[in-house]
């Protein structure tokens, strides 16, 4: 979702024997497709076949740093798959892997996850370059892999792909407004704020998934829809056939205190997404658990703060692509 997917793009340069090229982001690929065979058949994971050009065009170099750069991708690529990189402008063997699989020669990105005997598991994914269409892709890959998709990457493809929509809702408290109604099925991303004088909650959900009254009639029974700040009529008509009292949209302010129970714990210490923040926040004020929806690299960092080897610092706002320096 680009409106909520704020540009986790950081350049990145690093050393494995040589440097490596940023055509190919921050993922440990593999060079030889036996090899990948071989533990493919061991770990029971598929193969990430990377059909990339290197030197390569804008859109290669564009792909490397925003999507295989991108820190909870990489993640998943590395602990879900045995991922593969074919040059598709060289010869020899990689010249014998665009043959095998047809694919042609100084192209833009492509992948494929196929099983260690080389065989498709979800059709190719070419044409398409934003991260949000290869989260997809690979959550296709992991459930077609006879997989759960974790919980992080779910919740990525939801941020990235989502069909976001805004409600303002007026409560007696914000904090009390962001715990019940950010853990709402296809809540996006909540933030406290004044309206009119009043508090209210901003909330960004994913249409596609839920609407305006289903979130209104769930925030109205946890005392947490007073009021409905717009004058957009599908959201009016919701409000007024639930009788929660509409007001035109005031002067917004947003408050100080975004997730309020998530910046007053120690997971504020683990960079994460907005929609991460929007989960955990509420699992944290209903006294849940929200390790289910972090990354096992964001929980490793939350590990190192909670034993004194970091320093405990408010990095649940910060860009998500930290975790890459946070876990060295």
């Amino acid at each position: 979702m680009k409106r909520l997917a704020v540009c986790f793009l950081f350049y990145f340069s690093f050393q494995l024997n040589a440097q490596i090229p940023e055509e190919l982001g921050r993922v440990n690929w593999l060079r030889d497709f036996k090899t990948a065979q071989t533990k493919s058949a061991a770990s029971q994971k598929p193969i990430l076949l990377f059909f990339q050009e290197i030197p390569g065009c804008s859109t290669c170099k564009k792909f490397g740093n925003e999507v295989m750069s991108h820190a909870l991708i990489a993640e998943l690529i590395e602990s879900y798959f045995v991922p593969v990189v074919v040059y598709n402008n060289l010869k020899d063997e990689d010249a014998k892997m665009l043959t095998k699989y047809g694919e042609p020669s100084w192209n833009n990105p492509v992948l494929r996850i196929v099983d260690h005997n080389g065989k498709d598991i979800v059709p190719r994914h070419a044409s398409k370059y934003e991260p949000g269409s290869v989260i997809s892709y690979l959550n296709k890959g992991i459930f077609q892999g006879g997989k759960l998709v974790p919980e992080y990457s779910r919740l990525l493809e939801s941020e990235l792909t989502g069909q976001a929509k805004e409600i303002t809702l007026e409560m007696y408290c914000f904090w009390s407004g962001e715990k019940n109604i950010g853990g709402q099925k296809g809540i996006l991303y909540t933030e406290p704020g004044y309206s009119q004088g009043h508090e209210v909650v901003k909330v960004v959900y994913d249409e596609n998934v839920t609407n305006a009254s289903t979130i209104i009639q769930n925030a109205k029974k946890s005392a947490n829809a007073d009021a409905v700040h717009s004058s957009e009529k599908e959201i009016v008509g919701a409000a007024n056939k639930l009788n929660v009292k509409v007001k035109p949209l005031g002067s917004y302010r947003i408050d100080k205190d975004v997730h309020y129970y998530l910046k007053n714990s120690v997971y504020a210490s683990v960079p994460m997404t907005p929609t991460q923040a929007t989960k955990v926040n509420s699992a944290l004020g209903n006294k849940t658990s929200p390790d289910v929806f972090l990354s096992p690299r964001q929980l490793s960092i939350l590990q190192k703060v909670k034993n004194g080897k970091m320093v405990d610092s408010k990095r649940y706002l910060q860009n998500v692509n930290a975790i890459f320096a946070l876990n060295k």
